[in-house]
C-alpha cells in the first residue's frame, strides 16, 4: 500500500514538473519558432520513424536551437518529452477536427482505444472541448487535458521503457 501511494506521489510530482516547464517556457514570436506544415507520406516520426500518413493525429517540437521534430501520434510526442531531459520551446499537437495546430498545454484531448491513433497510444487532440466532447461520445473514451493524459501513465510505460 505503501509503495502505491509512492508511486502515486512520484506520477503526481512528474506531471507537475512536465506541465510547468512546458507552461513556462516561451513559446517565441521569430519565424521558424511555430510549427511547420506536415507533409504527410514524406516526413517521418522523430521516435518511431514511421511515415506520418494521418491528418489529425500528430505534433511537433521545437527545442531552444530552433530545431523542429515532427511525430506521427500525440503519444510519440509526449514519449519524447519524457525522454528529451532537457528544455523543449514549443510543442503543439493537431486538431483532429481540422483547425491545424493547437499548443500542446491549450489542446483538449480524449483518450480512447489503442486502434484510433496511429501507433496505438489512443490519444486525440483537439482546439475545442464541444469537438473533443462530440468525438469521446462517438467513438468512446474520456475528455480531458494535458495533465489527464499524463497521469493515465500505463499507457505509456511500455513504450518509454523500451526507449530509456
Amino acid at each position: 500500500m505503501a509503495s502505491g501511494l509512492l508511486a502515486a506521489a512520484l506520477v503526481g510530482a512528474l506531471v507537475g514538473a512536465l506541465v510547468g516547464a512546458l507552461v513556462l517556457l516561451p513559446g517565441g514570436s521569430d519565424a521558424g519558432a511555430g510549427p511547420e506544415p506536415m507533409r504527410y507520406d514524406r516526413d517521418t516520426c522523430a521516435r518511431c520513424r514511421m511515415r506520418i500518413s494521418q491528418p489529425g493525429q500528430g505534433g511537433e517540437l521545437r527545442d531552444p536551437e530552433g530545431k523542429l521534430t515532427k511525430y506521427d501520434d500525440v503519444g510519440c510526442l509526449l514519449v519524447a518529452l519524457w525522454s528529451e531531459h532537457r528544455e523543449v520551446t514549443s510543442a503543439w499537437v493537431e486538431d483532429h477536427g481540422g483547425g491545424g495546430f493547437v499548443p500542446l498545454t491549450a489542446a483538449w484531448f480524449v483518450l480512447g482505444a489503442s486502434s484510433e491513433s496511429p501507433m496505438g497510444f489512443g490519444v486525440t487532440a483537439f482546439q475545442e472541448e464541444g469537438a473533443a466532447r462530440a468525438h469521446a461520445l462517438r467513438h468512446g473514451g474520456t475528455v480531458g487535458r494535458l495533465e489527464d493524459v499524463l497521469r493515465d501513465t500505463a499507457r505509456f510505460q511500455r513504450a518509454r521503457a523500451s526507449r530509456e
